[in-house]
């Protein structure tokens, strides 16, 4: 049976879409695969929960109970799945706690996450004379509870650059559906000493490459927890895993310090990523994929 990658059509989504692919399609034979709408007889894989598809795996590493969300009739969409794709054995263990999933131990398949290898490979650019900080917030576009408030620190964190700015290198990489540019923030990421984000992708993207990431928690407060809960980012809320500031004061009191990876991230990440410290994670899903293209059930795990 052949692997079918099918293509969503979102824009916001087109830059991250083709990467991820990109790197899983180099882990296969030409004759393996083929790209487009859903083949029917083929093994359709896509990153999007929403799609047509046999096998899902999120397009971004968070949780953000992603697994869980429902169809227009109440029904969750990975229960129609033959298997889903996830970066490590923390959301492993949870979907299979889940009592409103129905995946069995064989279709839960930890992969961990290709952007992180690619970020690895990377060339480090050279350092500035200033520290770097860059602010990576998640989009707002959904907006939660009577209030209709967001979890993510974009646009509010905004309005503290300029202080910011008088004592480091500031850059800013908004989400894909907050600006134009449509590409993942990868160079800006590398560049970075110090991250300050809330609940999406490049917050394990930065611990994974070394960078301490601040949370800043005056502004998210405990919407996380309250809107995403029993995910991951409501864990690292929870357990203030990593740097969560009260105030603009005390987030410049934690970056003059020189804030640093402490080993409630290390411990968290080696749970949650497979990939964390090495690995093929583009490998990995390319013989996942193989593996249920071919019929075969019992996938192990890859930790």
């Amino acid at each position: 049976m052949k692997i079918n990658f099918v293509l969503n059509t979102s824009a916001n989504y087109s830059e991250v879409q083709e990467s991820l692919f990109s790197l899983v399609q180099a882990e296969l034979d030409a004759g393996e695969y083929s790209r487009g709408r859903y083949v029917d007889g083929a093994l359709n894989f896509s990153l999007f929960i929403r799609d047509r598809a046999d096998v899902v795996m999120s397009h971004g590493v968070a949780d953000k109970n992603y697994f869980w969300i429902r169809d227009p009739d109440g029904q969750r969409f990975a229960n129609r799945l033959k298997a889903v794709l996830v970066p490590g054995r923390w959301l492993r263990k949870r979907i299979l706690k889940s009592s409103k999933l129905e995946l069995g131990e064989d279709q839960v398949i930890t992969v961990g996450w290709p952007r992180i290898d690619q970020l690895r490979a990377m060339p480090r650019p050279q350092t500035r004379g200033r520290k770097v900080l860059l602010w990576a917030p998640t989009h707002d576009a959904v907006k939660r509870g009577a209030e209709e408030r967001s979890t993510s620190s974009y646009p509010d964190f905004g309005r503290h650059l300029p202080a910011l700015s008088k004592r480091f290198d500031v850059e800013v990489s908004l989400h894909p559906r907050n600006r134009v540019d449509k590409r993942p923030t990868l160079e800006k990421l590398l560049e970075a000493d110090f991250v300050v984000s809330d609940f999406g992708t490049l917050v394990y993207e930065a611990w994974a490459l070394g960078k301490p990431v601040l949370f800043p928690r005056w502004i998210l407060g405990d919407r996380i927890q309250q809107y995403l809960p029993r995910s991951a980012e409501a864990h690292i809320f929870d357990n203030r895993i990593g740097y969560h500031p009260e105030s603009l004061e005390d987030m410049l009191d934690i970056l003059e310090a020189g804030p640093v990876i402490t080993p409630d991230v290390v411990k968290f990440m080696a749970a949650y990523v497979d990939n964390y410290r090495a690995g093929n994670s583009a490998a990995a899903i390319a013989a996942a994929l193989r593996r249920l293209a071919a019929g075969e059930t019992g996938a192990a795990p890859a930790g």
